[in-house]
C-alpha cells in the first residue's frame, strides 16, 4: 500500500470532524556500538516507525501515536468523542496562530555513511581510537567507548496543506574512563560528534584525544574544594548548561504562561548585564540543528535577550496565539511517539570579545570549571545547582592544581547579573534535554564565560 495515499486518505475522513489535524510519519533507524577496552560487547541495529496525529476540536488538542494508521483512526474517535463530553461542561481554550502553507524537503547527507559498516571496520575504528589513547596514558584505567548512529526521517501534514519531509544523520561517540582507586572510582567521559556521520568521530584527528587523555591521566590527585564564593570561569559545555537549564527552560512559553517561569511578567525588563545577548538558533548545523519544528513552522534565529534585556521567548502555535505573537518553531519532539512540547534547539550567549587567557587574567584568583555532570534548576523561582566534572585552580591568571567535581548553586538572576566577561568563540557538541519524560538533542553551543561571586562547593 503507498503510504502517503493511505496517510491523505485517513486526513480527509478525520478533518470533516476537526478544526486542525497534523500527523507525522516518522522513521528513525539506530545503530548502537558497546566497547570495553578495545571489545566489542554490543553491537546492536534497530528501526521503528509509526504515525503521530495531533488534532484540535472544541477547542481541546488531542494527540495520539500508533504504529498503524488504523489503530490511530480508532484512538481518535475515541478521543473526539472525550473532546465532546469535556467541552459540554468545560470550554476549550486552546487556538493555533496562523502559519503559512509550506510544500519542503530538507535533508542532510553524511560526508562518511554508517550504514553499511562491517564489523572489522567498526573495531580498526575503535582500535585505532584506543591505542592513541593507551599510547600517552599514565594511570590504568577502563576505557569505554559508546557509537550511537541514527538516520531520522519525518513527513508532516497538516489539514492547511502544509507538507514537509525531513531527514538528518546524526552520530555520536561517548568517550568514558573509569580509574578504580583505593575501593573509590572516577569517572571522566567526553561527547563528541552531531550532525553528521563517520567524519565526526576524532579517528581521522586523534589530537582531539589529548584534552581527555590529560584530564584522565591528573584526576587521581584531584583534590576536594572547600565551599565558598570564587570567582570563576565556565567552560563552554558547562556554561552551556548553565544557560540551558537556568535560563532556557524559563523562557519557554509553555513555563511562562503556566506560571513555572521566573521571567513572567519581565519581558522588556533588563535581566543581565548589557553585553550578555542569548539566542537560539536551529540553524547552527549542530546536532540541535532543523529546518522545520514538529508543527512545521520555519526554524528562525530568535534573540531571547538582548544587550541584557528580556526581549523573546520560545514559542509553539498554540503559546503564540496565547501570547498574540508569531511561533518561534520551538515545538519539537524527536519521535512520533510523543506529542511535541515548546523546546530549545541552540540556546547560547553570544560570544563576545575575550580570548581564554584573558579571562583567566581578569579572574586572576578563581576556579576553572568544566564540563557538566548533570544538575537541576527551579524555572518558578530561579533557583538552581549544576555538577562539573572536574575544575582546575587559576593562580595568577594561570591553571593549576586539579579539582575533583565540583558543584554551582545560586540564583539565576543573581548569577547572570554578576558575568563579568564572555568568550570570542562558540564551540558546538552533542547535548540532549529531558523535558516531562521526553528526551531531545540540542546543540551544546557556547562560548567560556567569567562568573565572580559565585558559590562554589
Amino acid at each position: 500500500m503507498n503510504p502517503i495515499l493511505d496517510i491523505s486518505s485517513f486526513m480527509s475522513k478525520i478533518s470533516k470532524q476537526t478544526k486542525y489535524l497534523d500527523l507525522r510519519y516518522g522513521n528513525i533507524e539506530e545503530r548502537i556500538i558497546n566497547s570495553i577496552n578495545g571489545s566489542i560487547i554490543k553491537d546492536i541495529k534497530s528501526s521503528y516507525s509509526g504515525y503521530g496525529v495531533r488534532f484540535l476540536s472544541k477547542g481541546i488538542i488531542s494527540f495520539t501515536s500508533a504504529p498503524e494508521l488504523k489503530t490511530a483512526y480508532e484512538d481518535i474517535n475515541k478521543l473526539l468523542k472525550t473532546s465532546n463530553i469535556i467541552a459540554t461542561w468545560k470550554r476549550g481554550v486552546s487556538q493555533l496562530c496562523d502559519a503559512p502553507v509550506v510544500q519542503a524537503t530538507s535533508t542532510k547527507t553524511p560526508k562518511k555513511d554508517w550504514e553499511n559498516l562491517e564489523e572489522n571496520e567498526i573495531k580498526q575504528i575503535i582500535s585505532v581510537i584506543e591505542e592513541y589513547i593507551r599510547e600517552k596514558l599514565k594511570v590504568k584505567v577502563r576505557i569505554e567507548i559508546d557509537l550511537q548512529f541514527i538516520k531520522w526521517s519525518e513527513l508532516f501534514k497538516s489539514s492547511e496543506g502544509t507538507s514537509i519531509f525531513q531527514s538528518y544523520p546524526y552520530t555520536v561517540m561517548t568517550l568514558t574512563g573509569r580509574l578504580s582507586e583505593n575501593g573509590n572510582q572516577k569517572i571522566y567521559y567526553k561527547n563528541f560528534g552531531g550532525l553528521g556521520g563517520l567524519e565526526l568521530l576524532p579517528y581521522n584527528n586523534l589530537e582531539k584525544l589529548d584534552e581527555f587523555i590529560q584530564i584522565i591521566n591528573n584526576l587521581p590527585n584531584a583534590k576536594n574544594i572547600s565551599t565558598g564564593n570564587y570567582n570563576i570561569v565556565l567552560n563552554e559545555d558547562i556554561a552551556w548548561i548553565l544557560t540551558h537549564e537556568v535560563l532556557g527552560h524559563s523562557l519557554e512559553a509553555d513555563n511562562v504562561l503556566s506560571g513555572h517561569s521566573f521571567y513572567a511578567g519581565l519581558q522588556g525588563m533588563k535581566i543581565a548585564p548589557s553585553y550578555v545577548s542569548v539566542i537560539d538558533d536551529p540553524y547552527i548545523e549542530t546536532i540541535g540543528y532543523y529546518e522545520f519544528d514538529s508543527e512545521g513552522m520555519k526554524g528562525r534565529g530568535t534573540l531571547l535577550v538582548d544587550d541584557g534585556i528580556l526581549t523573546d521567548f520560545l514559542h509553539s502555535r498554540e503559546t503564540a496565539a496565547a501570547m498574540g505573537v508569531e511561533s518561534s518553531a520551538n515545538y519539537r519532539s524527536f519521535s512520533f511517539e510523543h506529542l511535541p512540547q515548546v523546546r530549545m534547539s541552540n540556546t547560547f550567549i553570544e560570544p563576545k570579545d575575550f580570548s581564554f587567557e584573558e579571562l583567566l587574567e581578569q579572574v586572576k584568583n578563581g576556579i576553572y570549571i568544566c564540563d557538566g555532570f548533570g544538575g537541576s534548576s527551579e524555572p518558578q523561582t530561579g533557583d538552581f545547582n549544576i555538577n562539573s566534572q572536574f575544575a582546575r585552580e587559576i593562580k595568577n591568571g594561570e591553571l593549576g592544581d586539579y579539582f575533583q567535581g565540583v558543584q554551582l548553586t545560586g540564583k539565576t538572576s543573581r548569577s547572570l547579573s554578576l558575568i563579568k566577561g564572555i568568550g570570542d568563540r562558540l564551540l558546538a557538541q552533542p547535548g540532549s534535554c529531558v523535558k516531562n519524560n521526553q528526551r531531545i538533542f540540542t546543540g551544546s553551543v557556547s562560548p567560556k564565560i567569567a562568573i565572580f561571586d559565585q558559590r562554589v562547593s
